[in-house]
């Protein structure tokens, strides 16, 4: 079916598209074509797309500049001819680009918060980070770890791209992932369920042992900069410190994630025995 550019295909085992990997199983496609709608789909909605194609061989100033721009948001990039490309949108008006949609799914919070998937809630927060390598890492760390869900904002954070998804090494397909609009408003509703919001701080005075993580928690990892917002720490329950030793300022977000998740895991370990 077509509306304006969009069209859903059914892909299973017996169709490969150039650069992806072949399905086992059967799942729906939205395929996005033309330049100007894969244009805006980049600018709205780059986390969802898995992959954009184009035609090669080709000097249009347009093709140019949407490729620059998939470039940009760290998007998965393949050629194809024109042949191919019209397979691909199921339509020979693709003008020489097509956007694969992914089928990232996103969880509700209200929806997390009904129990946990253990005996306590275990969350992990992540705050304007920007880097999609970190963000995979750290995606890969929680889901080892078993966090219930990791929590990031729908703005000024990294696209959940192929770049994210190569470095979790397929982690990104298990966790769930959930995406909201207002992080201080998260934490008052984690709050609302007995859930301890603790926070890595370069300056706090207690070490990240020192907190008993035993009880329903979740843990926040600010961007590789600066850290957590100033507002939010604020709203935190509780700062911790990860020592630093030697001459670095701190951690890179991924291995400090890496430290605070495992002593969650290490402590709640500790207490079933």
């Amino acid at each position: 079916m077509f509306f304006n550019n969009v069209a859903f295909v059914e892909r299973d085992a017996s169709l490969r598209l150039t650069g992806v990997q072949r399905l086992s199983k059967k799942i729906m496609s939205e395929i996005v074509y033309g330049r100007n709608a894969v244009m805006e789909l980049m600018k709205t909605r780059p986390d969802e797309i898995e992959k954009v194609y184009f035609q090669f061989n080709t000097s249009d100033k347009k093709i140019t500049e949407l490729l620059l721009t998939a470039k940009r948001n760290g998007l998965s990039i393949g050629k194809a001819n024109g042949q191919r490309l019209s397979e691909i949108a199921q339509s020979a008006n693709h003008q020489g680009v097509c956007a694969i949609v992914g089928q990232l799914k996103y969880f509700d919070l209200e929806d997390l918060l009904e129990a946990p998937r253990g005996e306590k809630f275990f969350f992990l927060i992540l705050d304007s980070l920007e880097d999609p390598q970190n963000v995979g890492a750290i995606i890969r760390t929680a889901e080892a770890a078993g966090v219930d869900a990791v929590i990031i904002p729908k703005d000024n954070f990294a696209p959940i791209n192929a770049t994210v998804h190569k470095t979790s090494a397929g982690a990104l397909s298990h966790i769930r992932l959930c995406r909201v609009v207002n992080l201080a408003q998260t934490f008052e509703a984690l709050k609302k369920k007995n859930i301890w919001i603790i926070s890595t701080d370069t300056d706090a005075g207690k070490s990240y042992t020192n907190f008993d993580y035993t009880m329903n928690c979740a843990i926040v990892i600010g961007s590789e900069g600066s850290g957590v917002r100033r507002l939010l720490k604020e709203r935190c329950d509780e700062l911790v410190q990860i020592p630093i030793l030697g001459k670095s300022e701190s951690l890179n977000a991924s291995v400090a994630a890496g430290v605070m998740l495992y002593e969650v895991v290490r402590q709640r370990s500790l207490s079933k025995v």
